[in-house]
């Protein structure tokens, strides 16, 4: 059993009216009157979104100098950024992600979280906002048919501001403050008393689904994880408003 969020349904929801934009704007029609130069000057456009491909790489995950980061242990890497702005205040009751047995912990949820709220307490002011949305996919032998393998898919921003706040029950993190938690920034189904508020400014928050990856946290720690995370700045006690 899967249970999905109120962000994921808002993303998925953002992504099909996208799509359907873009095919409703690739209907071509014959223009009846040619556009001069002069014309093709003064329209101004915006890309939809655009498409980068990383091949065995080390490519750029900072958003503060574009400082190259060790890859994810993929060799082909298809990153969609959508070029998109949210801004969102959400309640959801519970959140759960991820049921198995993953080895060590037994049967259990990778993510199950409860009273899960996102921006000001109010819900009026001080949204969670994402720029620059992105869709990233890591492959292995992306051009050969037989061989091809998706080790991962990652959705989310480099670029969050605001605060989550929810009764974390089990959560698997990485989380790019390498002073959070084990194996640099990696936790593995941790458990939290009580309520967490975890803020954001300007930092990545995303969803990974993976059965191959390899996390490297702000210093270059690497480690090699699978199952569902939830990336972070940080994991905190902190329940001010």
């Amino acid at each position: 059993m899967k249970k999905f969020s109120y962000p994921h349904k808002i993303f998925l929801a953002l992504l099909a009216v996208m799509l359907v934009v873009f095919i409703l704007s690739s209907v071509s029609f014959a223009p009846t009157k040619l556009m001069s130069d002069a014309d093709l000057s003064d329209v101004d456009g915006q890309a939809l979104f655009s498409i980068v491909q990383f091949i065995n790489a080390t490519y750029s995950l900072s958003n503060t100098g574009g400082a190259l980061a060790p890859g994810t242990g993929s060799q082909n890497i298809i990153r969609l950024n959508l070029g998109l702005d949210v801004q969102m205040f959400g309640l959801a009751k519970s959140q759960k992600l991820g049921y198995y047995d993953d080895g060590s912990h037994g049967s259990g949820w990778d993510i199950d979280q409860t009273n899960l709220s996102m921006g000001s307490a109010d819900h009026t002011t001080s949204p969670l906002t994402m720029n620059g949305v992105y869709l990233e996919f890591g492959f292995d032998n992306i051009n050969n048919n037989a061989t091809r393998v998706l080790n991962y898919i990652d959705v989310g921003t480099m670029h969050a501001s605001g605060k989550i706040t929810a009764t974390i029950n089990t959560i698997n993190t990485l989380a790019s403050n390498n002073g959070t938690g084990q194996n640099n920034g990696v936790l593995l189904r941790a458990t939290g008393s009580g309520t967490r508020t975890i803020h954001f400014s300007n930092e990545v928050l995303s969803f990974l689904f993976a059965t191959k990856y390899r996390y490297t946290d702000n210093s270059g720690n690497g480690t090699n994880v699978s199952g569902i995370f939830m990336k972070l700045p940080n994991y905190n006690t902190n329940n001010t408003t």
